[in-house]
């Protein structure tokens, strides 16, 4: 018979988390063993609590202390659940939803009850499990080739770049976070050497490849507010990345150049902010077009 959710400070039966799982997910297993509703179930511990993407994304210290005692686990190990940790800009890249999955480590669970989820099945910027560095598959189950395979070294070094700077704060001379935002920044189509028209971003400058897969597909980018590309696009998007980071801050002169119209104002506040300057003269002077 499956227990009920006992009245009390702690639960008497505390199912182990899966390498990397997320806390949701491991509140939902709970929740399935107990009988109850998973919102009930983190509500015995956090009564405000609003839904549990709530507790994935921003997990107080106190909050993290509850959920532990709960648990009888140690506060730390709930934070690493989470997605508490990411930096703020880099939230852009988390996903509402699970977009991709590890073939391997899925393999190796040994669950009952719902399917767990991993906190890098959310990770927008991710390629290769963090876990076991398996290539991941998006999540309908199907391992499509990427078109840009010649770019998967870059790709995977754009993926470290924003892992540092999302999960340990770490980044060079720009936030890889932001480089991402500004390769999807609408340009002037006239750059385009294509004969049918659309919508070209500025990836497509660092990674030609890009434009003619986009048109060819029929393929609608994602602005540069929510830059999650399906995965077997994201290697260009990260390999863009990459090689901008590498090159230094002198191209971006040369990507604003390729900006027409009110985008080439846009680009030089997201350029400011990202550089932690200020607009005026002096840093704008950097991104004037010759």
């Amino acid at each position: 018979m499956t227990p009920k959710l006992p009245h009390c400070d702690q639960l008497p039966v505390v199912l182990p988390p899966l390498t990397d799982e997320l806390l949701s997910s491991w509140i939902h297993r709970h929740a399935t063993f107990y009988d109850v509703p998973p919102l009930a179930m983190l509500r015995h511990c956090l009564d405000a609590i609003s839904s549990l993407r709530a507790v994935d994304l921003v997990l107080t210290d106190e909050q993290a202390s509850r959920v532990a005692s709960m648990f009888r686990t140690d506060a730390a190990n709930v934070r690493r659940m989470s997605l508490s940790n990411i930096l703020p800009k880099s939230c852009r890249l988390i996903a509402a939803k699970p977009m991709q999955f590890c073939a391997a480590c899925a393999r190796q669970a040994n669950s009952s009850g719902p399917e767990p989820v991993r906190r890098s099945q959310l990770l927008g910027w991710r390629l290769t499990c963090p876990q076991c560095c398996s290539q991941l598959i998006d999540g309908d189950k199907r391992s499509n080739p990427s078109p840009f395979a010649d770019y998967w070294t870059d790709a995977l070094d754009g993926q470290r770049l924003i892992d540092d700077e999302a999960e340990r704060g770490v980044r060079a001379w720009a936030s890889p976070t932001e480089l991402a935002r500004l390769l999807l920044m609408r340009r002037d189509p006239r750059t385009a050497h294509l004969k049918r028209s659309g919508s070209f971003r500025l990836l497509g400058v660092v990674v030609p490849e890009a434009d003619a897969i986009v048109v060819e597909n029929q393929i609608s980018l994602p602005s540069a507010a929510n830059p999650i590309l399906p995965l077997w696009l994201r290697p260009a998007l990260l390999a863009g990345v990459s090689i901008v980071e590498r090159e230094g801050p002198a191209m971006l002169t040369w990507l604003q150049s390729k900006i027409i119209g009110q985008n080439r104002t846009r680009f030089s506040e997201l350029v400011s902010t990202m550089l932690s300057t200020h607009p005026g003269p002096e840093p704008l002077s950097l991104l004037q077009h010759n």
